[in-house]
C-alpha cells in the first residue's frame, strides 16, 4: 500500500494525472515485469551466457504460481515481495563479486523494503547466512565476503528493526539466529 501511495504521489508530482485505483490494479503486472528483469540480472551475474538470463526471465514469466499472483487487479504483497526477493539476491551476488559496501548497502536497503512488505523476509534472513557459511566451509572466504556480509547484516538488521511489526525480532527469535551466528 505504501508502494502504491509512493507511486501515486511521484506521478502527481510529475503532473501526470492518474487515479490511485489504476495504480493498484496495474501494480502487480508492473512488478511482474520487474521480477522478470531481476531474474535476468541475477542469472547474468552468475553466468557468462546472456541467453541464460533471457531463459530465466522467460521462466519467471510463465511460472504458474507467479502468474496467479501477478495478474491485473491482484492487489497483494507477493507481487512486490517476489521482485524484492530476486533483486535482493542479485544485489547480494553483485556485492560478493565486487566486495563493495555500496552494493551490500543496496542489498540491505532492498532487504529492509522486503521486510516491510512481506512476512517471508525470513527466507532471505536465512539464505544469505547459509550461503556465507557454505563459502567459508568450502575455503572461499575473502575480504569481499566479510565486507558484503557485515554491511548487509548490520544495515539490514537496523532496517528490519525499524519496521513497527518486526521490532526487536531480528535479535530475539530463533529464525534470525543463523544471521547472527555468522556475524564475525
Amino acid at each position: 500500500m505504501v508502494t502504491s501511495g509512493a507511486i501515486y504521489h511521484a506521478l502527481r508530482a510529475l503532473t501526470i494525472p492518474v487515479d490511485i485505483r489504476n495504480i493498484c490494479v496495474l501494480l502487480a503486472p508492473a512488478f511482474s515485469g520487474l521480477t522478470a528483469f531481476a531474474a535476468y540480472l541475477l542469472t547474468n551475474e552468475m553466468t557468462t551466457s546472456p541467453s541464460a538470463g533471457l531463459l530465466a526471465a522467460a521462466f519467471m514469466g510463465i511460472t504458474p504460481g507467479y502468474i496467479s499472483r501477478s495478474v491485473a487487479g491482484s492487489y497483494d504483497n507477493e507481487a512486490i515481495a517476489i521482485f524484492l526477493l530476486v533483486f535482493t539476491f542479485f544485489l547480494w551476488i553483485k556485492a560478493l563479486k565486487l566486495g563493495s559496501i555500496l552494493w551490500a548497502s543496496l542489498c540491505a536497503l532492498f532487504y529492509g523494503y522486503m521486510v516491510a512488505s512481506w512476512g517471508g523476509y525470513a527466507f532471505i534472513t536465512n539464505m544469505l547466512p547459509v550461503h556465507a557459511l557454505v563459502l567459508v566451509a568450502t575455503g572461499r572466504y575473502s575480504t569481499r565476503l566479510y565486507v558484503s556480509y557485515t554491511t548487509w547484516y548490520a544495515l539490514g538488521t537496523v532496517a528490519a528493526m525499524n519496521i513497527p511489526f518486526v521490532g526487536f525480532l531480528p535479535i530475539k527469535t530463533s529464525e534470525h539466529m543463523p544471521a547472527l551466528g555468522n556475524y564475525p
